[in-house]
């Protein structure tokens, strides 16, 4: 098997939006793109992870599997990524923040300083 982190990037943005367009838009590539990724990704599985009814996409049982294992592949690149940044004496990370439909516009008002003195923080609300 011989698949790029940018194959599990698109696949797991088209199994979260359920579309290969939305996943485009998303991810701002083309849906032509984001199709010969996800193509190239699942030839290289004998079992389906998606099929396609209609004009509908349906992820396979087997797809959610490699999804959530691709997620929590994603997710340690990341923290690679932040440990990297760590030793060179760099602030970053993930920063999640629960708030109110309302605070959603609030809190980048609140956060601003903070965000442009540490721009490799990802916020998330």
């Amino acid at each position: 098997m011989n698949y790029t982190l940018h194959q599990l990037q698109v696949f797991t943005r088209v199994v979260q939006t359920k579309s290969i367009t939305k996943a485009a838009q998303q991810l701002f590539l083309t849906q032509p793109a984001v199709s010969i990724q996800l193509k190239n990704f699942q030839d290289q599985f004998e079992i389906p992870l998606t099929e396609v009814l209609g004009r509908q996409l349906y992820v396979t049982q087997f797809g959610n599997e490699i999804a959530q294992i691709a997620e929590e592949i994603l997710q340690q690149v990341e923290m690679i990524n932040y440990k990297t940044e760590a030793y060179k004496g760099i602030l970053s990370g993930r920063l999640k923040i629960a708030v109110v439909s309302t605070g959603k516009y609030v809190m980048p008002y609140f956060l601003s300083g903070f965000l442009k003195k540490y721009p490799e923080i990802d916020l998330t609300m």
